[in-house]
């Protein structure tokens, strides 16, 4: 675990700002270097190395921390501050099953109210995934995320319900969360394209149970990997980088060699 915040961001200091301005600024960079793992689970967070690292006082600090922890990004630890939450695939199974009943009703709603502008939103949405993805470019990580958080977004966003949206965006930082964490730890990575399409397909279609069906399969799938990046002990995917000292064969061939040697000199 990190004791220190070990990498530069810049500072965010206003003389004309209000300090909930400074917080929410605050509160969105700390989200973003909490989901990409820049600070990983369980780092304390300092007030100091904070307030050097962001640039900012304890009042829009304080402010930042209070609305990740009700978030359940970090956590209060009494008297001494506050930490990265810790991971767990209890926490992410958790997670899973209720994200997939909050899609199931979103996805249903939206399905049901969504017109022809939700229709070429979420088609443009999943086009600019494609786009990221195409073979020979570049994909720049905090772009295509924001692109694929944009189009499950999309996905539900005509479910007309500002409180199941709310928790619907809550419940994607918890997962994605986990889901990047388990990508730089070399287990899986970004979802296919195809299963994308097919969600696409089906809610345009206007075929309420089999988007539900290929959802909850996107998120079993993931959540597959995760608890497979969960589970690995340390230093596993290590050893199986740097196989060739196991697998050395000239070991082998000096032990017979010595053996055809012994039996000469008898």
């Amino acid at each position: 675990m990190r004791e220190s915040l070990q990498f530069a961001i810049p500072a965010v200091r206003s003389a004309t700002k209000e300090p909930s301005t400074l917080g929410n600024e605050v509160f969105e960079k700390l989200r973003q270097d909490i989901l990409s793992s820049r600070l990983q689970p369980g780092t304390k967070l300092r007030f100091q190395s904070l307030r050097d690292a962001y640039g900012v006082g304890l009042s829009p600090l304080r402010e930042a921390l209070s609305r990740l922890a009700e978030n359940r990004l970090v956590v209060a630890t009494g008297q001494r501050g506050f930490r990265v939450a810790a991971v767990s695939v209890h926490d992410i199974l958790d997670i899973a099953m209720v994200r997939k009943q909050i899609e199931s009703v979103a996805l249903r709603l939206s399905i049901e109210n969504g017109d022809d502008s939700w229709e070429a939103r979420m088609v443009a949405a999943h086009h600019r995934i494609i786009l990221a993805e195409k073979a020979g470019k570049k994909v720049d990580e905090e772009e295509w995320e924001q692109r694929h958080r944009d189009f499950h977004y999309e996905l539900v966003s005509c479910c007309n319900s500002p409180c199941l949206l709310h928790i619907h965006q809550l419940l994607s930082d918890l997962f994605d969360r986990y889901r990047r964490l388990s990508t730089r730890s070399g287990v899986g990575g970004a979802p296919r394209t195809l299963m994308h399409q097919k969600i696409v397909d089906a809610a345009l279609s206007r075929n309420v149970e089999a988007t539900i069906k290929l959802m909850a399969d996107h998120i079993d799938e993931a959540t597959k990997l995760i608890v497979e990046a969960l589970s690995r002990p340390p230093g596993r995917e290590a050893r199986r980088k740097v196989p060739e000292p196991i697998a050395a064969p000239k070991k082998p061939r000096r032990a017979v060699g010595s053996r055809r040697a012994a039996m000469a000199d008898r």
